[in-house]
């Protein structure tokens, strides 16, 4: 035990004399002990010992090293965490599947379950200080998400200011501000020397801002890539590397408060980012929309991940409906893998309220005449049904479908149908959709899911559901996550229930005793 926590020791004293050196916060030099297991359980012998510097993974359907399985297993992470200031704390865990975090031995975020990656945050005030802190993780199957960090948890008067260290928006902000006013000119310094790289960064500024009925001017300047959303539109999309350029874009507001997002990076060289406005005219009504312009979708195919650069291939795509799995869109010409997608259209609607539906095996999202509607962009590694609804006025809508494939399998499908009605298709096979009376359920959550002969995955897989497959629902375990089903040719079994679409709630089922 000694050899083993010498390195620690070590490992420790050499950064904290670092620091001493050089004056800068410990909180950024945190030195995890992490520990990863072949169970869920955290028992037995760790296969896997090693210091990290962050605890910031998204392993897909991957493994953190050869030596550990690819699902089914689970990791521990300890250290000792400087806050240099006596504040409130916000502490943000990000999971797929169950993840709890400890300060002082005492738990702040339990989320102890299986789940598909979501975020959790909890505040507490802590005087300044080093506190030992553990986190637990572990993985049952399909993706794998651990990400856990903290900042302090700024009062936001004005503009809330998120700073990236990336141009990309990605990972947890490395500082989050109360900014006055968007009206900064860098040059080549940083926005937080010290904190806030000074090239290759990136800032989210969100407000909401009271605004009387009228047509407004909104006027973005930047160096290098803006994007402005107004009222959840987005009116400004200047997205790449240039010197400094200013856009505007004409707004009809209705009045009342009306929520304002910027988002901008820098590549290199100078940095510069405006935001301003004016009233052009007091209580003028919106234009009536432009006649059509086109009635199918222009599709550009890149082969990169991020829609960069040029394409490498444009065509004329009927509709949205594509199920790639492995298989490149144009062999010899588009990526397998790493590839991305922009659909841009225009249709006809009449006034009323539509839901527009994804099903996408990759990362996507949507605009709906300006509106950021779906916004799904993390990649999904099995198939991931998103849905909104939005009124539109009447008349001709611009929709804008991005699509982006790391590794794996792909799908993209887009439909949309008014408010009380459902798709008149399967986006599978054409043929009318299936309805679910009783206890019944869809299998939506991937392509193929193991039926096993007991309520989990120790248990053996004595048959196989496809994605649109419908099952009989039998009962359940106590927890809600193992379902009993029925297949239609009369094979009963259990499948994880977060893979199906379900008719009744799960808890309206009778426990079963697989024993």
């Amino acid at each position: 035990m000694v050899k083993r926590l010498r390195p620690f020791f070590g490992l420790t004293f050499l950064i904290l004399f670092t620091l001493m050196l050089t004056g800068q916060p410990a909180q950024a030099q945190t030195v995890w002990h992490a520990e990863y297991f072949n169970n869920r359980t955290l028992s037995g012998t760790p296969v896997v010992g090693r210091f990290e510097d962050k605890i910031f993974y998204n392993w897909g359907e991957g493994s953190p090293d050869p030596a550990i399985n690819v699902d089914n297993f689970s990791a521990t992470w300890n250290g000792n965490v400087y806050l240099d200031k006596s504040t409130v704390w916000r502490f943000v865990a990000t999971t797929d599947d169950g993840m709890r975090v400890f300060i002082n031995n005492a738990p702040i975020i339990d989320v102890w379950y299986d789940s598909q990656a979501h975020t959790i945050t909890t505040d507490i005030y802590l005087q300044a200080g080093s506190y030992p802190i553990r986190v637990e993780y572990y993985e049952a199957g399909g993706g794998a998400v651990a990400q856990f960090s903290w900042y302090p948890a700024t009062t936001i008067n004005a503009w809330k200011g998120e700073y990236f260290n990336n141009t990309t928006l990605s990972n947890q902000p490395v500082l989050i501000r109360d900014d006055a006013n968007l009206h900064f000119e860098w040059g080549t310094s940083s926005p937080a020397p010290g904190i806030v790289l000074p090239d290759y960064f990136s800032v989210r500024w969100t407000r909401t801002v009271q605004f009387d009925p009228g047509t407004y001017r909104f006027t973005v300047t930047a160096d290098d890539g803006a994007r402005l959303w107004v009222n959840n539109q987005l009116v400004v999309n200047a997205w790449y590397d240039q010197t400094a350029t200013a856009y505007t874009a004409d707004v009809y507001l209705a009045g009342g408060a009306v929520p304002l997002k910027l988002e901008y990076y820098d590549a290199k060289d100078n940095a510069t980012a405006k935001l301003s406005w004016t009233a052009v005219s007091a209580g003028a009504v919106p234009p009536s929309p432009a006649a059509p312009t086109a009635v199918h979708w222009d599709a550009a195919y890149y082969n990169n991940f991020s829609l960069d650069g040029s394409p490498v291939m444009t065509r004329v795509d009927p509709q949205i409906h594509f199920t790639w799995g492995s298989s490149s869109p144009q062999p010899n010409l588009v990526n397998a893998d790493h590839f991305s997608v922009r659909w841009t259209g225009n249709v006809n609607f009449a006034a009323g309220t539509y839901t527009f539906k994804t099903t996408v095996e990759g990362g996507a999202r949507v605009w709906v005449n300006g509106q950021l509607l779906i916004d799904d962009w993390q990649p999904q590694y099995k198939v991931v049904e998103k849905s909104a609804a939005i009124a539109l006025p009447g008349g001709v809508v611009p929709i804008v479908m991005e699509f982006h494939k790391s590794k794996g399998l792909a799908q993209a499908w887009l439909e949309w149908f008014a408010a009380g009605s459902a798709p008149a298709t399967s986006p599978a096979t054409g043929s009318p959709a299936p309805a679910l009376s009783g206890n019944t359920a869809v299998m939506t959550g991937a392509r193929y899911l193991s039926v096993r002969s007991g309520p989990g995955l120790e248990f053996e897989a004595i048959a196989y559901l496809s994605n649109g497959d419908i099952v009989t629902l039998l009962g359940r375990d106590p927890f809600n996550i193992w379902i009993q089903v029925r297949k239609s040719d009369g094979t009963e079994g259990w499948v994880s229930g977060r893979y199906l679409t379900s008719n009744v709630p799960y808890d309206t089922l009778l426990i079963v005793n697989a024993n």
